[in-house]
């Protein structure tokens, strides 16, 4: 071998070995080396900035939309019971029909449509009492027709306007049963006998105690007269004894007259008055004693009394079947099922509400915040809509008409009714405006807070170089997006200072963990 090729061997052989050392020296490390490697990087501080926002804790959820159920309508019983259900009048399919509005005839009696939520239970006749008759006021009064005050009573004014409301409508009420104005008229002659008995009794009694008035006074005048009487003839007696009584002298023979007079009167007088009292006498002895006549009198209240109850039950009666309420107006005409002329019986028609509604709910505590009225923003993104509605009903207690038992059932009425909507799901947003700030806060995430042993609680700000530096804060308002108002109350805290809301833990490096599976 040449000493050329000897000298390129030996450089081969050594670049070789200076490889080997070089990759023997970098894969090849201290146990101390590896333990170091081992060891996991120091963790790094996870923050977000301070913003300033206003903060607003909307309610949001989801509601399904639907129509109003439809309902079924079934022939009433006839208020004339002699007259056939005959099918006067019905109205089309499709049609809409507004409070007030007759709902069909049968033999020329309506039936009117009515909103509330009870039926009308039974004939309300005047004198009735209940939450019906309230409903049934309510009603009237909505409709312009004055009932009075709204107290559940079936009185005159209620009765007045039950007759004009028939009356704009062309027909006549229903008219008084007959036999109670055979009541009222049997009543009326209890009253007349009972009056004649009362009036008799008050004549005798009358005659009675002006008999013995009468008497009283005769005896009266009797006593006056006998004193009188013995008066003059002592007065006389004096005279002829030869003393006049008022002069004290011998009387003249005209004097002696005059006295003789006076007593020949007081005579006449006497006898008189004794003949008068003989005859007051036998005048009360045929009248006889004044009667007691509070029977008489109990008698003939009790008769006024039952004559005043019939006929407050005579007047216009409200049947029944004349008068059908509904939740909802106006209702929508959906099937009608007997036609002018045929004799109805069972289901007459169906209807449904052309009111469209949404059915959703919130939790316990969100509801208190939501009140009946309150606006409503709908909205279904993949048709485009939106549009605001208004919370129509919020139930009194959780767990109701199928939800949940954590959960309140609200009903919404959108402002427009918009046929696309029905049995979608669409997000509702109700603003809840009494839990709204006033205004930009400072905000930060909820992560960002904790709490103290003392109960105080704290967010930890990380300054430019690294140091952290702890607030005290007080916190506010919350969104639902997760962020919380916050005030300082120890320490600084401003927009844009970073909060600190977790740890990211280091991990070795790719190249690291690789050559540990390789060992």
């Amino acid at each position: 071998m040449s000493r050329r090729i000897l000298l390129v061997v030996t450089l081969i052989a050594v670049v070789v070995a200076a490889a080997v050392g070089w990759v023997a020296g970098t894969r090849i490390k201290s146990p101390e080396q590896v333990a170091a490697e081992a060891e996991p990087p120091e963790p790094s501080l996870i923050s977000v900035p301070v913003v300033s926002m206003v903060i607003a804790n909307d309610v949001v959820t989801r509601g399904t939309v639907r129509f109003d159920e439809p309902e079924a309508v079934f022939t009433p019983t006839l208020a004339v019971p002699e007259l056939s259900p005959v099918v006067t009048w019905v109205p089309s399919v499709g049609e809409e029909l507004e409070e007030g509005s007759v709902l069909f005839e049968l033999a020329g009696r309506p039936t009117f449509a009515l909103r509330g939520e009870l039926p009308l239970f039974r004939t309300v006749t005047p004198g009735d009492k209940g939450e019906d008759i309230a409903q049934l006021q309510t009603a009237l009064t909505r409709l312009g027709f004055d009932p009075g005050i709204v107290d559940g009573v079936y009185g005159p004014d209620t009765e007045g306007a039950v007759r004009a409301f028939y009356q704009s409508n062309g027909y006549q009420p229903i008219g008084t049963d007959p036999a109670l104005l055979d009541q009222v008229e049997a009543a009326e002659a209890t009253v007349d006998g009972a009056r004649d008995i009362y009036n008799e009794a008050n004549t005798q009694r009358a005659a009675a105690e002006k008999a013995q008035r009468a008497v009283t006074a005769a005896a009266a005048d009797l006593a006056k007269a006998e004193d009188e009487l013995e008066l003059a003839q002592t007065r006389l007696a004096e005279a002829e004894a030869g003393t006049h009584p008022d002069t004290g002298s011998a009387p003249t023979e005209a004097e002696m007259t005059q006295l003789q007079s006076a007593v020949i009167a007081g005579e006449d007088w006497v006898s008189g008055s004794e003949a008068m009292l003989q005859t007051a006498l036998g005048a009360a002895d045929a009248a006889g004693p004044p009667r007691d006549i509070s029977g008489e009198r109990r008698a003939l209240d009790a008769a006024l009394a039952d004559l005043a109850e019939a006929r407050s039950l005579v007047g216009s009666p409200v049947p029944d079947g004349e008068f059908l309420f509904f939740k909802v107006f106006p209702i929508r005409i959906d099937a009608v099922l007997s036609q002018r002329g045929d004799l109805a019986s069972g289901e007459l028609m169906q209807v449904s509400g052309s009111r469209l509604a949404i059915d959703s709910s919130v939790g316990i505590e969100e509801a208190d915040f939501i009140e009946e009225g309150d606006t409503v923003l709908i909205e279904l993104t993949r048709l485009g809509i939106e549009l605001n509605g208004t919370v129509s009903v919020k139930a009194g207690r959780p767990g109701t008409n199928g939800v949940d038992i954590d959960e309140v059932y609200l009903e919404i009425l959108p402002d427009e009714v918009r046929a696309d909507l029905n049995n979608t799901n669409v997000k509702l947003t109700i603003p809840v405006a009494t839990r709204a700030t006033e205004g930009d806060v400072l905000a930060v995430p909820a992560a960002a807070l904790s709490a103290t042993g003392s109960g105080d609680t704290i967010v930890t700000v990380e300054m430019a170089d690294g140091t952290i530096r702890v607030v005290t804060v007080l916190p506010g308002l919350s969104a639902p997006g997760g962020m919380v108002e916050v005030t300082a109350i120890d320490g600084d805290l401003a927009e844009g200072d970073r909060v600190v809301i977790g740890l990211q833990q280091g991990t070795r490096s790719e190249s690291a963990a690789d050559e540990s599976e390789e060992e």
